[in-house]
């Protein structure tokens, strides 16, 4: 549905004012960091409304726009890989964990299912295509996105023809963030600002030129966001918990070729806060997307490093 008639309608069966709709839009896309669309966000603005518009629109998301810090993802691929089942010790719990790695035309991403959770996976082949709905995004070691699969999350089998991107070699992948191949979850080249593209997960040098602060809450068992009800905080995984507070930056980032708006949360915002880094010249590692309320594209950041000048000689080589 088009974004002008999907304002109609909700201003229509919900009684509001176009101004009023606008402003509800408005500040969900900022409540949400930036990280939905208008449309996106029309569509929560609906469902919160008491109309379900949300489940008539294909929300599957292609792999190579799956970026961290998201929830509710649902995503469409076909398997390349399954993990054996690991057990693991955490203070006085103990635990299971496997992961699948599904692909799709835009790049290749791994899933990783905990507990009982893993069952989804017991009968599944290497092959199949599957659905997963209902995850959340979180960055493994290396600044990787990842879908976790959390208490609501779910996976099924789906009669698709998927053509899966060449998987890259080990070398490819250990070679580092200047270096890699451009496959949904490895590093590319480094790039000047300029020259960067949606869905790009680049690495670039250039210095923060402005930013402001703001806080968020999430879980602090799965990061997901809250919804308050009745006056409690309310994860739709684990319940009523007491609320995390998180930090997140905003601002852009200069290389000399052009400016870039970039968005850091949580550790990365905290490094830009306390390391005071405006101004200073540092390697920025992220995703590149669009952002559909501002226009233009932005930087969600997944690393900070300072500049290694034997690096930066061999890049010149």
């Amino acid at each position: 549905m088009e974004l002008s008639k999907l304002k109609e309608k909700i201003s229509k069966e919900a009684k509001l004012t176009e101004e009023e709709v606008d402003k509800k839009i408005e500040d969900k896309v900022l409540e949400l960091s930036s990280l939905v669309s208008e449309e996106g966000a029309a569509y929560i603005v609906a469902k919160e409304e008491g109309l379900d518009l949300l489940e008539k629109r294909d929300r599957s998301l292609k792999i190579k726009n799956v970026i961290p810090k998201m929830r509710s993802v649902e995503v469409v691929g076909k398997i390349v890989g399954i993990s054996d089942v690991r057990e693991f010790e955490k203070g006085d719990r103990k635990g299971r964990v496997q992961s699948i790695t599904i692909g799709d035309e835009t790049g290749q991403i791994r899933v990783v299912f905990w507990n009982d959770k893993i069952e989804l996976i017991k009968n599944i082949k290497e092959g199949s295509v599957v659905k997963v709905k209902q995850g959340y995004t979180k960055t493994n070691n290396f600044g990787i996105p990842e879908i976790h699969m959390g208490n609501r999350s779910n996976l099924e089998v789906v009669e698709e023809d998927i053509t899966v991107i060449e998987k890259p070699s080990t070398q490819d992948f250990f070679k580092g963030p200047s270096q890699a191949q451009g496959v949904s979850g490895v590093f590319e080249e480094r790039k000047k600002l300029k020259e960067i593209k949606e869905g790009d997960f680049i690495e670039t040098r250039a210095a923060i030129v402005s930013m402001r602060e703001n806080e968020y809450y999430t879980c602090p068992e799965c990061n997901s966001r809250l919804e308050e009800i009745n006056g409690s905080s309310v994860c739709k995984d684990h319940g009523k918990v007491e609320p995390k507070k998180n930090l997140i930056v905003k601002g852009f980032l200069d290389d000399g070729s052009a400016a870039l708006r970039f968005v850091g949360f949580k550790e990365l915002a905290e490094k830009i806060k306390n390391e005071n880094l405006v101004g200073k010249d540092s390697v920025f590692t992220g995703r590149v997307k669009r952002n559909e309320y501002f226009g233009g594209i932005e930087l969600i950041l997944n690393k900070i490093e300072d500049i290694d000048i034997s690096k930066e000689i061999n890049l010149l080589k």
